[in-house]
């Protein structure tokens, strides 16, 4: 049997933490490092932050007050990243930092250490996590800790003493900065392995019961909101969209899912096209997507109303007063004005860079309409899924995998849902400004006003959730539940092993161990002579030919 490659063991552990500005991740961090010392593990903390000051960015980090300290961290991460065109710099240099706090061998090898976790804080691009999931595969986990604007502000604010306007500029640049390499943490959090909360010091119990999954616990089973988000993901996996695959569940109060939706073209059979479907006319068959095709024809269509008539005729007068004050006179100012206009509108020689307006144009609020995609969304495939059944949503429960969009907020609304839960936020919904009458966002306000709840998801995230749920497709070591005498099988903490060891080998090295191990065996299954025998063989055919001569 070989150990390292189908078996559990005290290897390395890497945990990541993305958690808006706006947090104090300190106590949350601690927690964790404290409940690692019940399984035996020592914690090592990385902080990408301080990666940051020990580069030459020319940035200033002296301590210039709560926002400048932040304000310049944005830009330092920002400039590394520029500097070298790869968002995933800071990652990469977090990793030699792990790297080089580890012994090496007697040939300078390095080698793991047993029962250590690192923990990185934190993650602001999706290509860092991407490099750390193709370093430390499955050893590696993402936590994302979850809170409202209202509560960045509110800590931003009344505990750091940061004015409202910087508050709001350090939350809207963290969540998806315009800048090319700038923060994208919405996205990132939208990759988490668990979503946590902060309020209350409910993040004790959901780190406790997240570390006692990552360790093997056998009798830790799904919640209800678990295991509906898990559906909804699985439905979005059927999406062929062009943009983003979105999947939503309905579930009763109970626990009882009702229905599952996600966005894709309708069907003339009713409800969405499938795979292998006559005449599937989704949206990757056609040219251009219906929704970017109709924005472009709304552009176009201003471009080209807009003409010379356009021309402010005072400001024109202005303009010549201040461009050309000593060749003409006050009283000329008026009717050359005048004149301008008259003669560029008679010529219909349009003045406008059309390229500059339409570029404007384009990227102004217009590009977040949604109305003229031809999918359904997630929301609505599962509203009217329950609608083809006979089945009543009033009371039930909606689990979206992004928060859902004005439109579908109106139905939601209009269904009778109760509640809603979401992942990944969604900066173009307009529902928080046109449904603020019927919606909002925490569990007080709902209880005292009646409103629809919007919440984030709280629990294991849909991409582990048979690594930590399932007895034998995990990706790690199976389960047992009960002992030789068919009773519950409880391993004190210290004693179990992470469930997904990091294997601390390449699969090149872990095929030269499976052929090193299982050579011998193979060799005499196929009736061929083992190494062994071959040396056998060769030493009584040299003693037979180092007999006497003749």
């Amino acid at each position: 049997m070989i150990s390292p490659v189908t078996e559990g063991s005290f290897s390395e552990l890497v945990f990541g933490f993305v958690y808006p500005v706006g947090i104090n991740a300190d106590p949350i961090i601690s927690a964790c490092r404290n409940y690692l010392t019940q399984y035996g593990y020592d914690s090592r903390i990385h902080r990408v932050s301080e990666q940051l000051r020990t580069l030459d960015l020319d940035v200033s980090f002296d301590d210039n007050g709560p926002y400048g300290k932040r304000d310049a961290l944005i830009k330092a991460g920002n400039k590394a990243r520029e500097i070298t065109k790869d968002d995933k710099i800071l990652a990469a240099k977090t990793i030699v930092d792990i790297a080089s706090l580890r012994p090496l061998d007697e040939e300078k090898r390095t080698i793991p250490v047993v029962r250590t976790a690192h923990i990185v804080r934190s993650f602001k691009r999706p290509e860092e996590v991407a490099l750390f999931r193709d370093v430390y595969r499955s050893g590696f986990y993402l936590i994302g800790v979850a809170s409202d604007d209202d509560s960045q502000m509110g800590y931003l604010q009344d505990e750091l003493g940061i004015q409202e306007r910087q508050a709001k500029d350090l939350i809207e640049r963290d969540q998806n900065e315009q800048d090319l390499h700038g923060q994208r943490t919405r996205d990132t959090f939208y990759l988490s392995d668990v979503f946590i909360e902060v309020g209350n010091d409910r993040y004790k119990a959901q780190i406790a019961r997240f570390l006692e999954l990552v360790f093997g616990h056998p009798f830790i089973t799904p919640r209800r909101e678990e295991h509906a988000m898990f559906l909804a993901y699985a439905s979005a996996a059927r999406s062929a969209q062009l943009g983003r695959q979105v999947g939503a569940a309905i579930a009763t109060p109970e626990g009882d899912v009702l229905a599952v939706g996600m966005n894709d073209v309708p069907s003339p059979r009713g409800g969405l096209y499938w795979e292998g479907d006559i005449n599937d006319a989704r949206d990757h068959t056609k040219s251009i997507d219906s929704n970017a095709e109709q924005r472009f024809k709304i552009v176009e269509s201003i471009v080209k109303r807009l003409d010379n008539t356009a021309l402010d005729a005072t400001k024109l007068a202005h303009l010549l007063r201040d461009t050309v004050p000593d060749m003409i006179t006050e009283t000329d100012v008026p009717k050359l004005a005048g004149d301008i206009g008259r003669e560029l509108n008679k010529d219909r020689e349009r003045v406008l860079d059309e390229s500059v307006v339409s570029e404007a144009i384009s990227s102004s609020e217009l590009r977040q309409i949604t109305e003229y995609g031809r999918a359904v969304h997630g929301e609505m495939d599962a509203i009217l899924t329950c609608a083809r059944l006979g089945i009543s949503v009033r009371g039930k429960y909606l689990f979206v995998t992004t928060f859902p969009c004005h439109n579908c907020t109106r139905h939601i609304v209009a269904s009778g849902i109760t509640r809603v839960y979401y992942v990944e936020p969604y900066p173009k919904s307009k529902a928080r400004d046109l449904h603020s009458d019927a919606i909002c966002f925490d569990e007080k306000e709902a209880h005292e006003t009646g409103k629809i709840p919007f919440l984030p998801f709280v629990g294991i995230g849909p991409r582990r959730y048979l690594d930590f749920f399932s007895l034998e497709l995990s990706s790690g070591r199976q389960i047992e539940r009960k002992d030789e005498d068919h009773a519950p099988l409880n391993v004190p903490k210290e004693s179990r092993p992470p469930r997904v060891p990091l294997i601390p080998l390449s699969f090149l090295e872990r095929e030269d161990q499976v052929l090193t191990e299982y050579r011998e065996v193979l060799m005499r299954l196929e009736g061929k002579p083992s190494e062994d025998e071959k040396s056998d063989v060769s030493k009584i055919e040299g003693v037979e030919s180092s007999g006497p001569a003749d």
